[in-house]
Parts: C-alpha cells; sequence; structure tokens
C-alpha cells in the first residue's frame, strides 16, 4: 500500500512535469486533477497493476518529449509487465518512430517481452512457458456475463470525475481551436486505443475475452485524461479577468473534484457475483463452524478473514486439498471455475459423481448454479 501511494505521488509529478513541456498554463492543477480521479485515487492503497502501468506510459511519454526516444520506447515495452493489454502503447510508440525512421532504437519495443520471457525460463526452467500461459490467455472465454458496449462511456464521471470530464471536453475544444490536435496526438490515440480494446474486450455483444468490463482497467490512461483536462481548465482560467471571479471559481472546481472523488470511490463494494459467495461463505460458518472450508473464489476467503493461499478452516479448492481434508465443506462457484485463473482440476460433473460428496444448498446468479457441499470421506454423518 505505501509503494502504490509512492509510485501515484511519482507519478504526478512526472504528469505534472509533462504538463510544464506541453506549455499548458496553470499546470499544478493536474496533481488535482489526475491525483483525485475517484479510480486511480482508490487505487493509490491498493496492490494493482494499473498505478504501475500508468506510471510507465507517462514516464515513457515524458522521455519521448525530451526527445530521449530509445528511452522512451524501452520503458513502454515494459508496460507489458504490469498491464499486458497496454503494450499497445509500446505498439503506438513504435509507430511513432518508424514514421520518425529511428530505425536503430525500434528492436527496443521487445524488450519487455523478452525481460517476462527471461523471468518465467529462469523460475520454471522452462523457455515455452511464456508462450503457452499466452496461447491459453488467447483463448480464455468469458466467466461471467459482460457489459454493454457504451459502459465506459457512461461511466466517464466514474473512472475520471465529473469536472476532469467537462474540463476534457473543453480541452479538445480549445485544441482544435489552437490547431495544435497534432501535438497531442500521441495521447488522443492512446485514450482512443485503450477505450476501443476495452470495449470489445468487456462488451457482452462481442464476447471477446474474460474480461468483466471493471472500470480500473480504464484508469491507467488517466494521467493522459487528465493533461488535456488540465489544458481545458487553463484556457478557462486565463478567460476570466476578474482575479476574485477566478479564485472563486479554482474553489468551486476544487470543491467538486473533491466531492466527486469522495462520492463515486467505493472501496470494498463488491459485485452482485461476490455478494453470493459472501452470502454463502456466512452461512456456511454459522452452520459448521468447525468444519474446513475448500473453495475455487478467494473472497471466501476475505470473508473469513485468513490468506486466499490457505489458513485455518479455509484452503483453496484442488485435488491436493480434497486429499488433505477428507471432511470437509466445498463453495463450489462456477464463474471462477475457469482453469486458467484456478487450477482446481475438479469439475462440476466430477464433484457430483462422487458418492463422498453430497449437495447441502445451491444458489442462482445470472443462470449459473452455485453450490454448497458437505464432503466425508471418513463416514461421518453430517449433522
Amino acid at each position: 500500500m505505501f509503494f502504490a501511494l509512492f509510485l501515484l505521488i511519482c507519478l504526478l509529478l512526472v504528469t505534472y512535469r509533462i504538463a510544464k513541456l506541453k506549455g499548458i498554463r496553470h499546470a499544478e492543477w493536474v496533481v488535482i486533477l489526475v491525483g483525485l480521479q475517484p479510480i486511480l485515487f482508490d487505487l493509490s492503497y491498493a496492490c494493482m497493476t494499473e498505478v504501475p502501468a500508468a506510471f510507465l506510459i507517462t514516464l515513457s511519454y515524458l522521455y519521448h518529449l525530451k526527445e530521449k526516444h530509445g528511452w522512451s520506447l524501452a520503458i513502454a515495452s515494459a508496460v507489458i509487465l504490469c498491464r499486458s493489454e497496454m503494450y499497445i502503447f509500446a505498439g503506438l510508440m513504435f509507430f511513432v518512430y518508424v514514421w520518425k525512421r529511428e530505425w536503430r532504437i525500434l528492436p527496443l519495443v521487445l524488450l519487455g517481452p523478452l525481460l517476462w520471457i527471461g523471468s518465467t525460463t529462469i523460475i520454471s526452467g522452462d523457455v515455452m512457458t511464456f508462450f503457452r500461459e499466452w496461447s491459453k490467455f488467447s483463448n480464455l472465454g468469458k466467466f461471467i456475463p459482460g457489459v454493454s458496449v457504451t459502459h465506459y462511456v457512461e461511466n466517464l464521471h466514474t473512472i475520471f470525475g465529473f469536472a476532469q470530464v467537462v474540463f476534457f471536453i473543453s480541452g479538445i475544444v480549445f485544441i482544435a481551436r489552437a490547431k495544435r490536435s497534432a501535438d497531442f496526438g500521441i495521447l488522443y490515440g492512446t485514450i482512443a486505443i485503450t477505450f476501443i480494446i476495452h470495449t470489445l474486450a468487456g462488451a457482452e455483444i462481442f464476447h471477446w475475452t474474460a474480461s468483466i468490463g471493471e472500470l480500473r482497467y480504464i484508469s491507467v490512461i488517466g494521467p493522459f485524461f487528465g493533461i488535456i483536462s488540465v489544458y481545458g481548465l487553463s484556457e478557462i482560467l486565463d478567460r476570466i479577468k476578474r482575479s476574485e471571479v477566478q479564485f472563486i471559481f479554482s474553489i468551486l472546481v476544487l470543491s467538486v473534484v473533491v466531492f466527486n472523488c469522495t462520492l463515486m470511490t467505493h472501496p470494498r463494494r463488491w459485485p452482485n457475483y461476490d455478494q453470493v459467495v459472501i452470502t454463502m461463505t456466512k452461512a456456511l460458518r454459522a452452520e459448521y463452524p468447525n468444519l474446513t472450508l475448500l473453495s475455487n473464489n478467494s473472497v471466501a476467503a476475505y470473508v473469513m478473514d485468513v490468506a486466499p493461499t490457505g489458513g485455518p478452516h479455509f484452503a483453496p479448492f484442488n485435488k491436493k486439498t480434497l486429499e488433505e481434508y477428507p471432511e470437509c465443506l466445498i463453495l463450489w462457484d462456477p464463474f471462477s471455475s475457469n482453469s486458467i485463473f484456478f487450477q482446481t482440476e475438479l469439475t462440476k460433473k466430477m464433484m457430483l459423481q462422487d458418492t463422498t460428496i453430497q449437495v447441502l444448498d445451491t444458489y442462482n446468479y445470472w443462470g449459473a448454479e452455485y453450490l454448497l457441499l458437505y464432503r466425508n470421506n471418513q463416514s461421518v454423518t453430517v449433522r
């Protein structure tokens, strides 16, 4: 958590430096308009990959502005180590440098994947590990229902904030009027491509990958969104001639941003499909407090206040743990049964055919059946 906070502070400093280099007046506002974006603020104390990815992308763009193009492309390539889909930024920068005829630095676009391949080879002892995992990922099906095509557009205010969205639109207008759209081409391109790829991945109509349309996926482009927002805000501030009115307007904007961030940030709010698991876990613990619970969903561990890797009365559900606990409870989540994420090696069919397992209860959500199971391989009668 402290590392995430430190990284966000570094991200804000880099973003401020970019705003200054772009010649944006009132560049200091970028700290507010980026740092208090609801999703980024929520991630500032979470061990998630979006903040490191945003930092690397923003740092890469800073080096681009400083005309240190080799460093820019190398850092952009490393983004794949944080959020793999954001390797699209490295692809964008690659074509930028092709257009600039920077032939010598182009191979640096492979640095990130090579680091990943090298590290997995060292850890696993098999050079093909990376390629096998990526082949699985490319065939990864949805494990919960998707979202609408307009999902991310409808939630812009939740992701970036109401004020940020208004100033972003204003920024686009003022940039176009100043005929500087080309100067912001990389920012526009990154924002557009990110929205497109996550819409295709998360929308139910395309049914592309296991993406579930989480808003945090888009927060990676928060700094770029904020830079354009600050441009719009700066232009508006400069058009206010009276200093006292400008001061009142600034206080109003700050208040709206803070209030919006407070209102839209919802840490520890579980989605509906996890709420089902929470309800089931609480019911099991109340009824069978002395039996170990096995589950393929780590939310059950959080409800019990134990580590997802295993702890008092909880263990991940797989063949090994099933052998270790001949008498136990099983919470089967159909949405988490995808073997790519949870190597259970056990299917619903296998469990229901096991004579040592009986169904205690079932829950239904979106047509999927959750199971509460009791296993007794010791001839002990369930109470």
